[in-house]
């Protein structure tokens, strides 16, 4: 079930309790940096990511924001110049820094919650402005008018493009920014100025679109790229990780400490899955019952192993369960699980009958490496099947006589009598 990435936001409690978020405040950021429409959690987090990236952005806003101040202090001495230039100094390197921080642990955890300070600092930062610019427009003096209002049409540029990822919290910055600025022209002395005020509603307007059509844009090239890494890392019939996948799933879990010698438990344990009568399926009810039969079996490999382990089809009816730190007696279950399960009915072509051979090799006992053990495990798994199908075959050692015995009487399955 897709949740939304969890945001760090907490507030203080009392010494001796823990730190609780608090919920109604955590609603509200999770609905600020939400699209329009609901997305899966990996496009969510991609999309928040967004705008940490646009670091040079940021800073070309930060830089704008500060001449505008101190050209209004330049130009009127007044104290609230003066204020906006000491505020800008402070606020815009605590963005920065709060930005660079975002930015490294994105980079270090892509999956880590997202920290909500620098987007509150970027809140607080159109404020200011749209304070500054709003005295700027009151203190009459032209040249300072004109500025301000070039530096808002910059900034809201920016705004468009940094946020497209976020466009509801982009809207709200472009409001703040654009309509205070708005009513001072609307309300200025100065002959004609209002014409501006009754021009920006229209610009602001422009610009929320703009960042729309952005999001828009942006959300199609994620979920292209989402559905082009599915498609090069899953099998497109059953939806399990293909042979691609399995040998970056092999790496991950080989890698790390090694239990110790004295462990029951083993690094990793591999499953060759075989389907026996699969080519009789075919022959007698068509290639689109046997697909039918590979998705139902891909469904109850699944639901028979826990939830650590994966289940992947390198093609045809084989297929190969990796079962991370499990012990042999456990790896027993599973197998024997997975052949009970396999050979039941199916539903929607009873007659349709198929049974599961699997060889079972574990690591560091049969290899080191995704193809010593691949290899130990398809040989365990053709012995099972010269022995009669429908059973599993645990092999052991890596000499190169491997010794392969059964660990249970071999018998028949179910359903190689149909």
């Amino acid at each position: 079930m897709a949740t939304m990435v969890p945001l760090a936001s907490t507030v203080s409690a009392p010494a001796g309790h823990p730190r609780r978020p608090w919920f109604p405040f955590h609603a509200s950021v999770e609905w600020l940096l939400a699209g329009p429409r609901p997305q899966p959690d990996d496009i969510h987090n991609e999309l928040l990511q967004q705008r940490t990236n646009k670091t040079r952005t940021m800073v070309v806003a930060i830089l704008a924001s500060l001449l505008i101040a101190s050209l209004a202090a330049a130009l009127t001495g007044a104290a609230w110049a003066y204020a906006w230039v000491l505020a800008e100094l402070a606020l815009g390197s605590t963005r920065i820094c709060l930005m660079m921080r975002a930015l490294a642990r994105a980079k270090r955890d892509r999956r880590a919650p997202v920290n909500v300070s620098p987007i509150w600092a970027g809140l607080a930062s159109v404020v200011l402005i749209s304070a500054g610019c709003y005295q700027c427009v009151a203190s009459g003096v032209m040249p300072l008018v004109l500025m301000a209002g070039i530096g808002l049409a910059n900034l809201v540029g920016g705004i468009a493009s940094r946020n497209a990822g976020t466009p509801r919290y982009g809207i709200l910055l472009i409001c703040i920014l654009t309509l205070p600025f708005a009513v001072a022209t609307i309300l200025s002395p100065v002959p004609f100025l209002f014409i501006i005020g009754l021009q920006t509603p229209v610009y602001t307007a422009g610009m929320i679109f703009l960042l729309l059509e952005n999001h828009k844009i942006l959300l199609d090239l994620h979920h292209s790229e989402r559905n082009n890494r599915l498609m090069a890392h899953h099998d497109l019939l059953t939806g399990l990780p293909n042979r691609a996948l399995n040998q970056k799933l092999f790496a991950e879990m080989l890698d790390g400490p090694w239990p110790e010698a004295a462990s029951a438990s083993s690094k990793l344990t591999v499953f060759c899955v075989d389907l026996d009568g699969f080519k009789g399926v075919n022959d007698r009810f068509g290639h689109a019952a046997g697909d039918a039969v590979l998705v139902a079996v891909a469904k109850r490999l699944r639901a028979s192993v826990r939830d650590v382990d994966f289940v992947c089809r390198l093609g045809g009816d084989e297929f190969v369960v990796l079962l991370p730190d499990i012990t042999e007696r456990e790896a027993v279950v599973v197998a024997e699980r997975i052949i009970s399960r396999v050979c039941e009915p199916f539903e929607f072509a009873p007659a349709a009958c198929v049974g599961a051979s699997i060889g079972i090799a574990s690591a560091p006992r049969d290899g080191t490496s995704a193809d010593e053990l691949l290899s130990a495990a398809d040989r365990a798994m053709y012995e099972a099947k010269r022995r009669g199908k429908g059973d599993f075959v645990i092999h052991r050692g890596v000499e190169l006589v491997a010794e392969i015995v059964p660990l249970v009487p071999l018998a028949k399955t179910p359903a190689l009598a149909c």
